[in-house]
């Protein structure tokens, strides 16, 4: 602890100090975006000053350590992981040059074991917190009334207890017509929205645009990443897997709640419109009311 407290102390002290040399801490985390997807992202960037090279590596090994214990911690009050989860760091120099990589000096590894042991012996402060907002949140009589409509498939190989919730009616391959919204759920709390979109045709649209109208009143969405196939007998599908959030709200509300809706696909060359179903409307309802009963928001 002694030992820490000094590291720290030296760091505070030289980033007011004229000789400091500046360092660029960067963060890398891991996140789930689509089903079974890992993806790398940097999530986190901070300046840090201080004379010598060593002070300022321990100074960002301590911070990237309190990220692994806060995100440690998240999971196991929520259930889930929040924000990513960190997996490793940068310590770029005003030259350019990480030097996180090669970074060696007398009883680095006691006082990275230290620093490390001292994060990790804080008491998880969140524990309690998920469980009082979650229980606050869930409609269990209403849990019970929708879960009839869907079905609810459990990841065997999940160590967070991952389950998929979709509507009975979502078809069970894309060579069909479809609009409908599921989502994941990890030891009963949900999460990661989507909505997904199927089109089956004699021709291909290439469509990399859908425009809404829903009772009279134009939306646009413009999905990330759409994907093609093609079967025997020249038939064509293509469709969309999008995760929804706050910039959605407005066009699933609408959707959910619509009397009348249209979706029309732009393609490359050409544009089809789609009348979405009564029973689709109804079926989107029901996801995005199962969603909210479970304590899920968007």
């Amino acid at each position: 602890m002694y030992k820490i407290l000094i590291f720290m102390l030296l760091a505070i002290v030289t980033s007011s100090c004229k000789q400091s040399k500046s360092y660029d801490y960067i963060e890398i985390s891991s996140y789930k975006s689509t089903p079974g997807g890992i993806e790398k992202e940097t999530k986190d960037t901070f300046k840090i000053f201080s004379k010598y090279d060593s002070v300022a590596y321990l100074a960002a090994y301590q911070k990237f350590c309190i990220s692994e214990k806060v995100s440690q911690d998240l999971k196991e009050a929520s259930g889930e992981s929040i924000g990513g989860t960190p997996i490793s760091f940068e310590l770029i120099n005003d030259e350019g040059i990480n030097i996180a990589i090669f970074m060696k000096f007398d009883k680095i590894d006691s006082l990275k074991n230290e620093i490390r042991a001292t994060v990790f012996n804080r008491k998880n402060t969140y524990l309690g917190s998920f469980d009082k907002i979650n229980s606050a949140n869930i409609d269990s009589a209403k849990v019970k009334k929708l879960k009839k409509y869907f079905n609810s498939n459990k990841d065997e190989f999940s160590p967070d207890g991952l389950v998929w919730h979709k509507p009975k009616s979502a078809p069970k391959y894309t060579n069909r017509n479809s609009l409908y919204c599921y989502f994941q759920s990890s030891n009963g709390k949900p999460s990661n929205l989507r909505l997904r979109m199927q089109y089956h045709s004699d021709d291909w649209l290439f469509f990399r645009k859908v425009q809404f109208s829903i009772d009279g009143k134009a939306f646009e969405f413009i999905p990330m990443n759409t994907e093609t196939d093609s079967g025997n007998g020249g038939r064509i599908w293509e469709w969309f897997d999008e995760s929804m959030g706050k910039s959605n709200a407005e066009l699933l509300d609408a959707l959910a709640n619509a009397k009348s809706a249209k979706m029309k696909l732009i393609g490359r060359q050409y544009s089809d419109v789609k009348t979405i179903t009564s029973s689709q409307i109804r079926d989107i309802k029901r996801s995005l009311d199962l969603f909210k009963a479970m304590g899920g928001t968007y």
